[in-house]
């Protein structure tokens, strides 16, 4: 008759320099992975969109696409400033009836959904990259 060989248990050759070692690894992957789904979940500030904030006056850059747009807010020297805000309306729905009585328009931004509807009529921007008065250097 054959004998079956015992099932082998744990490995009791590990040393406790190996065993701590081990756990280092293992706690340092842990953190690893908790920093990423951190970052993911909130991101950097700069991806999010600031349309709902901007006022006539305000110069931005869209961050996002032509058709899913993202505003970030800028200074209007700032080199990035391409689009100067000329209205805000909080109450439109449609884009081309809100921005129709405003001179200089060249574009819109529209956003609806979740309650929240405006429209924002913009131009390009004339101050991008200029200095403002009170910070050039005297000559």
């Amino acid at each position: 008759m054959s004998e079956i060989p015992p099932l082998s248990g744990m490995n009791a050759s590990y040393t406790p320099a190996q065993i701590r070692r081990n756990r280092l690894v293992f706690l340092c992957l842990i953190l690893a992975l908790a920093g990423m789904v951190t970052f993911w979940a909130l991101g950097p500030y700069e991806t999010k969109d600031q349309s709902p904030t901007l006022r006539a006056g305000d110069c931005f850059q869209n961050t996002g696409t032509d058709k899913e747009a993202k505003a970030k807010k800028l200074d209007c020297t700032d080199p990035h400033a391409d689009y100067k805000v000329l209205k805000m309306d909080e109450n439109a729905v449609v884009d081309t009836l809100a921005c129709s009585d405003v001179p200089g328009t060249t574009g819109s931004l529209t956003q609806s959904g979740s309650g929240k509807w405006f429209v924002v009529c913009f131009k390009g921007n004339d101050e991008k990259g200029k200095e403002q008065p009170d910070t050039a250097r005297s000559r």
